[in-house]
């Protein structure tokens, strides 16, 4: 059953919140379309550039996408204590960027004093918009909704776009972290469009492989972060837990098992899960049958008990999944 999403999301707390949209009956985000013979692959630009602009007005990190042919794969971070720090001036201009009062050229406007001045003299507008620019269902209002009228527009058509708002899950720790990472990252190999994560266009696996290839070149010892979009690296998101080329190695190695069918974690990498309180076992178990083992939140099972408690139901699902030889979500942050 459907639950209110202010059950798992904390818009006081900062958190990871896995988020999906996806396409109405046969509507095309992107892809190839066999029946009617039309290409929509343009429209992952649209939605790359979308994530970019507005991850740098939101008081929220992308830390993993995958833009797929009929639903969007993204995995972010809340920051309210960012948006606390934010003076009324700076919650106004960021909210004129979101929505401008003028338009020049086709293009959007900078907002001018008089614009900036008419929030900043309102205090609780100020606080309704800071609140906002922290909140997960405002960006991907801002995202569906830009996407959706043009791709209205494009198809000469009029209607829902999108099946519904989005779904979420509240990630709750490290191991949580790394299976949803991964199993965003994979998702074009599992759905047969590539066949390694470097081929794998538009997503962040794929960012975070040309950053590092860039990175010798530059700043060896800097944290590699991909800048379009940006996204949170993953030495900041896992508190240096691990670094990005274990992640990516990791990335690779689980994706070799999920093609070759095979059964077992390499050996080698054994030691990251291990040092991570991650069953290496189970690892492949969760990051394959991610989306089936668990809806609203993602954590180990004590987690999802308390979480459920809280918000006065009997159980999350998942909770099974997460305790038993099945779980792999163990580690905390």
């Amino acid at each position: 059953m459907t639950g209110a999403r202010n059950e798992v999301f904390k818009k006081e707390e900062v958190g990871f919140y896995h988020c999906v949209s996806r396409c109405v009956r046969r509507a095309y985000l992107c892809g190839y379309d066999q029946l009617s013979g039309a290409s929509f692959e343009h429209r992952r630009s649209w939605i790359r550039d979308r994530l970019s602009g507005l991850s740098k007005v939101f008081c929220i990190e992308i830390a993993a996408y995958a833009i797929m042919a009929n639903h969007l794969h993204t995995l972010i971070r809340n920051r309210p204590d960012i948006g606390a720090k934010l003076s009324p001036k700076d919650v106004a201009k960021r909210w004129l960027r979101l929505f401008p009062l003028r338009w020049v050229n086709g293009r959007p406007a900078e907002p001018n004093e008089f614009e900036i001045h008419t929030i900043t003299s309102d205090p609780e507008q100020v606080e309704i918009y800071r609140e906002r620019l922290c909140c997960i269902s405002w960006l991907n209002r801002c995202m569906c909704e830009h996407i959706a009228r043009r791709a209205n527009a494009e198809d000469k058509c009029t209607g829902r776009f999108w099946e519904g708002r989005f779904k979420s899950q509240r990630v709750h720790d490290l191991s949580g972290f790394l299976a949803c990472s991964v199993y965003i990252d994979l998702n074009p190999i599992r759905a047969g469009v590539s066949s390694t994560p470097e081929e794998s266009d538009y997503t962040s696996v794929q960012d975070r492989i040309r950053a590092l290839k860039r990175a010798p070149l530059q700043h060896q010892d800097l944290p590699v972060v991909s800048s379009y979009p940006p996204l949170l690296s993953i030495e900041e998101a896992t508190n240096s837990q691990i670094t990005t080329k274990e992640y990516l190695s990791l990335v690779d190695a689980t994706g070799r098992v999920v093609v070759d069918g095979k059964g077992s974690i390499p050996s080698n990498l054994e030691e990251i899960l291990v040092r991570l309180n991650i069953k290496p076992k189970s690892w492949l178990d969760t990051t394959t049958n991610y989306r089936h083992r668990f809806r609203r939140m993602v954590g180990p099972a004590q987690a999802l008990i308390e979480a459920a408690e809280k918000a006065g139901k009997c159980w999350f699902h998942g909770i099974n999944a997460a305790r038993g030889s099945r779980g792999a979500c163990s580690a905390e942050f």
